[in-house]
């Protein structure tokens, strides 16, 4: 006699639907009983705590790992705002090439000939 199967994690929890008065009004999370403003929040706050995933999103400008597309995109608007990640690292590299060219050009100059 073989086990019953069990439940997959990413089966326990499901995205409730949003309470009778719409997707505009306060929700309560039925898994923590949690309160959020409006049914967004609730479904943002399901997939950050109480969705099981294998799936790790991973910034492209420095490599760190979330488990939700939200956390990323949170990390990615919270550190490399304003201006992309390759333009930094572009940046940060022309710079350490320019004080190492300003270096070594100095050291020549040292040198007796």
């Amino acid at each position: 006699m073989h086990p019953a199967p069990s439940t997959p994690p990413s089966a326990m929890y499901q995205i409730p639907p949003p309470t009778a008065g719409g997707i505009n009004e306060p929700q309560e999370c039925p898994y923590c009983r949690r309160n959020f403003s409006c049914y967004y929040s609730l479904k943002r706050h399901f997939q950050d705590k109480h969705e099981q995933s294998d799936t790790l999103y991973v910034c492209e400008f420095c490599n760190r790992r979330y488990r939700t597309k939200n956390s990323l995109t949170t990390h990615k608007s919270l550190q490399h705002r304003g201006s992309s990640g390759m333009l930094k690292r572009l940046l940060k590299t022309t710079a350490i090439k320019n004080v190492l060219g300003s270096m070594q050009q100095a050291q020549m100059q040292q040198q007796p000939q």
